[in-house]
Parts: structure tokens; sequence; C-alpha cells
């Protein structure tokens, strides 16, 4: 047998995500919004109900009892909406609307809005990139005390996002944080212990934290402790139970537990020697590494709305389809918009699919709003323009449109910032010269 040469992987920092970056986390799965620290006795009911209404996904209903409570001058009401502006849950996403909600819910100290204000200055989203700003204003939102916002200054402090990184503060946020039952915190803890960086070195502690960060569900916690078992030193060396925690760690989706994985079934270290899942897991983590605009619209291709039932391409259109595009139906558009773009019992035609999918979208149709990103994306019978792209991508997930929220983040990260911003103007535009 021949040993290969690739090596396990650690699991370090849990990095701090602005909405820049946040791309597969936020596309495959609805965004939970949880508000750390609890609500406070006197608590308006009213934002009780919006809190509740975000986090069962109704954002919609939200939105209008946020507006009218941050009119009246409630910080948490505004930094809460200023989240649904970041990520285009109920709203148009409109990253300087969001700045400028968090800048006057932060002058009231409200940490939420004082740590994104610093996750935005990190990635100049909707302000100018300032990681002096976005340094200080993470340092504010962890000193209220909340343990996200303390393991996010640590990593940013571990990091070096104000320039030089100083690991001995960040293990003093990240045990605030760990003490405050925050897991991702314990295990970056671990990761330090392990490394001996800001800390002195300690396996046995860091056995100690993976362990109990593990047995709460926390997929790095898992994958380091696996890596502990690989070497052994101050454990015993266990290739079967490192094996056993990488599947663990590659079940939940963590790329370096599906790559350590990989590396055991190569080498058959705990396992048997099995090439093709090898392969395949290795397959698997890259694929779900890749974090690329490229990779996600190769994933998706230029599928029909899976919410509608299709018509028989390989026949013409009936002439009671024909009857009811003319009248202006929105699935009937886009369903001809279909027909033309595939040449599917039609000649293909392109520019005419366009018209119908352009049709249809001013019906609201988000089917129609997420083909026609789609074509722009990929260039596709159309001139390739993210920017484009973005504004039919961002009024599909407006109407709901599943996915299009991950396209939509996408491409924020291959767009400067005044592109991003006059696509968000462009989008509000739309809205409102096409309300129904």
């Amino acid at each position: 047998m021949t040993t290969s040469d690739r090596r396990p992987r650690s699991a370090g920092a849990v990095p701090v995500r602005p909405p820049r970056a946040l791309m597969l986390a936020a596309m495959l799965a609805a965004t939970v919004l949880t508000v750390p620290g609890g609500l406070a006795q006197d608590e308006d009911p009213r934002l009780a109900r919006a809190r509740q209404a975000v986090a069962d996904g109704h954002h919609a209903e939200a939105v209008p009892v946020l507006q009218q409570l941050a009119d009246t001058g409630d910080v948490a009401a505004m930094a809460l909406l200023a989240r649904q502006y970041e990520r285009g849950h109920g709203v148009p996403q409109d990253f300087r609307r969001a700045v400028e909600l968090n800048r006057r819910a932060a002058a009231g100290g409200n940490a939420m809005a004082l740590n994104s204000l610093g996750r935005a200055y990190a990635e100049g989203l909707g302000v100018g990139q300032d990681r002096t700003q976005a340094l200080d204003h993470l340092r504010r939102a962890a000193q209220t005390g909340v343990p996200a916002y303390q393991a996010d200054y640590a990593v940013a402090l571990e990091t070096g996002l104000g320039g030089a990184t100083d690991a001995q503060a960040a293990v003093d946020w990240y045990r605030r944080a760990a003490d405050g039952g925050h897991v991702p915190a314990i295990t970056s803890l671990g990761v330090l212990y392990t490394e001996g960086r800001g800390v002195a070195q300690d396996a046995g502690r860091a056995i100690e934290l993976f362990t109990a960060a593990g047995e709460q569900g926390d997929a790095r916690a898992l994958n380091n402790l696996g890596l502990l078992y690989v070497r052994g030193g101050e454990v015993e060396r266990d290739y079967e139970r490192a094996a056993g925690l990488f599947r663990q760690a590659a079940e939940m989706g963590l790329t370096e537990g599906m790559t350590n994985l990989s590396v055991m079934y190569a080498n058959g270290f705990g396992v048997p020697v099995d090439e093709a899942e090898s392969a395949r897991l290795l397959s698997e983590a890259r694929q779900a590494g890749a974090l690329s605009l490229q990779a996600l619209l190769a994933d998706i291709g230029l599928p029909f709305d899976p919410r509608i039932v299709p018509d028989d391409w390989t026949q013409p259109a009936s002439p009671e389809a024909l009857q009811a595009a003319r009248g202006g139906d929105p699935v009937a558009l886009y369903t001809m918009g279909w027909r033309y773009l595939n040449g599917a019992g039609v000649s293909q035609d392109v520019t005419r699919a366009v018209s119908y999918f352009e049709q249809a979208s001013a019906k609201g149709m988000g089917g129609a709003r997420f083909a026609l990103g789609l074509l722009y994306a990929h260039g596709a019978g159309v001139p390739q323009d993210y920017a484009e792209a973005y504004v039919w991508m961002s009024l599909a997930a407006n109407a709901g449109f599943p996915v299009a929220t991950a396209v939509r983040d996408g491409l924020v990260g291959e767009l400067p910032d005044d592109a991003v911003q006059a696509a968000q103007q462009r989008v509000q535009s739309y809205l409102d010269e096409n309300a129904q």
C-alpha cells in the first residue's frame, strides 16, 4: 500500500462573516436569526412579536412593525431592521440603509448594531472599508458581554483584522465567550492550546475543550479531536476513533472532516482501504468548499421553476397557453420565455425569451427574474453582466424564489461596492415602478 501524501487538516477559527462572505451558509438554507442577550422585560410587545416573526421566517410581516418602531427611536428595532436590509429579508437588500440604521442603533449602545457595523467596515459593504473602525466596533460589541460578539472580536484579534495579530488577547476573549456558553469559542480556544498561540501549548487542555464542544455538536471540535488521535502523544494514537470523529464532522458538512476521512480511506487508517470512497469524499469536500460564484452557477445551471408544472416541451404551445400569454398571465409568459430560450416547440430565440421573462417579471414572477439573473450571470444569449444579474437575482429573492439569495450574495463578492449600491438602487426603483 502506498501511503497518501495528503495529511489531515485542522479547522481553526471561524471567520467573522459579513454578508459578502456568507454565500453557501445563507444560500442552501434559510438563515435563522438569533438575537443574543435575551429580551428586555420592558420591551414593546410589538417588537417581541416582530422578533418572533423574523425567527419564524415571516420577514415581510416583521418589517413594517420594525420600521414603525425604528421611526419612534427604538434602537433594538433599528438593529433588527438593519439585519433585514443586510440579508434582503422582507425588503430588497440594501447595505447603505443597513449601515444608516446600525449607526443610529449603535449610538444608542445596541450590541447587535455595533457588531454589524464592525462587519460592514471589515468588508466595505455600505460604507468605506476601514479595518480600524471595524476592530473598534467589534471591540465595543464584545464589551457588552454578548458571548457571540466576544467570539467575533477574538477572531478579529487572532486573524489580525486590525493589521497585527494578538493571540494572547484573543485567548482572553475566547475564554469570556466560552464561559458564556458560546460553543465555537470553546473550539477556537482548543485550537490555540493545541498550537501554543497566545497560551502555553497544552494538548490535554485542548482535548478537554474539543470534547466539551464536540459533545454539543460542534463539527470543528470533532475534527480537531480526531487530529489529536491521529497524531498521538498526549493521547494514545487511535486511528479508528479518529476516523469516527472525522466521519461525524463530515456528516455535519465540515470540509476538513470530509478531507480527513478521505485521507483515512486512502491509507487504511482506522478503516479499510477504499480508494473509491476516498475519491468520493475528496470530491464532496471540494464541492462543499467551492464558494466561488462560478461553482455555484455551474451547479445550478438554467433550471425550470420547480414550483410550476412544465408543458410538454416536445409539442407546440397550446392555443390556450398562447392566449394566456397574450393576456399577460405571468406563468404563461414565463413558460413561453422558457420555450424560446430552449427552442422547445418553437425556433430558439433568446432575445424573445428575455422579452417574455421581462414581462413576467414585471408581474412579480420570481422564476422569470431568476432566469434573467442566470442569463446575465452566465452571459448566455446576453452580454455577461454581474451588476445586471445582481438586480434580477435580488428581485427574484424578493419574490421568494429558492436559491436566488445564494446567487445574489455570491454576486456581491464579484462587484465593487459602488456597483452594488447602484444595483440596489435599481432594484428599489424597479419595485416602485412595478408595484402591484
